[in-house]
């Protein structure tokens, strides 16, 4: 398998409800493909945005219930700056990891994760890349965060003393969501109801010139 994308990651889980036999054959190995053929998987990809205390969380959980009662497979990025510290100390997968393994996978009866160290040589895209190389990849990649990104945004404000977003639709930006008046150069929606906002992210998937999530499979 080619990755089209730089490559990185934190902690992914993916809960799979039965699906042993498929990612026993397909699930998170880099050099063999679940496809007999060559194929290109582009995902849209969008970020919600905005400082802290704006509602990011609130509305990414209910656009992500939405999209996904709509029909769509739906893959959730929660983005951080800080150190959050996902295996437990002593434990036995920790005891791995720290003997030297450059990667390290946990199979649990519910979960499956995967482990690596973020480094300066990787980058979110690793993730998507392997999103996209799931048997039944999402239709959508949600980011919670990660301003930095490239990704379009949908920015929420709720402090009342912020008039203008941070960013502008040349940078990417989709949507602002706000309770009170906005000067922006894209739409300007409130919190509720979801369908607006919905439809801005859904406007945005047509843009060729929008990152997404990219892998070969050969």
């Amino acid at each position: 398998m080619e990755l089209c994308t730089p490559s990185a990651l934190g902690w992914w889980t993916e809960r799979h409800a039965g699906a042993r036999g498929a990612h026993a054959e397909t699930g998170l190995t880099l050099r063999r493909s679940p496809l007999n053929r060559t194929e290109m998987r582009n995902i849209p990809t969008v970020a919600i945005v905005g400082h802290k205390n704006s509602g990011k969380t609130t509305l990414t959980e209910g656009l992500i219930g939405a999209f996904v009662a709509s029909g769509m497979r739906v893959a959730a990025v929660k983005h951080t700056s800080d150190e959050v510290g996902f295996d437990k100390p002593r434990t036995d997968s920790d005891r791995l990891r720290k003997a030297g393994a450059m990667a390290l996978g946990m199979v649990a009866k519910s979960e499956i994760g995967f482990y690596l160290t973020h480094t300066p040589q990787t980058s979110e895209s690793w993730i998507e890349a392997t999103f996209a190389a799931l048997p039944e990849p999402p239709h959508l990649i949600v980011y919670e965060g990660y301003r930095g990104g490239p990704h379009p945004k949908v920015e929420c404000i709720l402090k009342p003393e912020i008039t203008t977003p941070s960013f502008t639709a040349a940078e990417g930006l989709i949507a602002v969501v706000s309770d009170h008046a906005i000067l922006a150069d894209v739409p300007v929606l409130p919190y509720e109801p979801l369908e607006p906002i919905m439809a801005a992210i859904r406007a945005s998937f047509s843009r060729r010139d929008w990152p997404t999530a990219q892998v070969k499979l050969h």
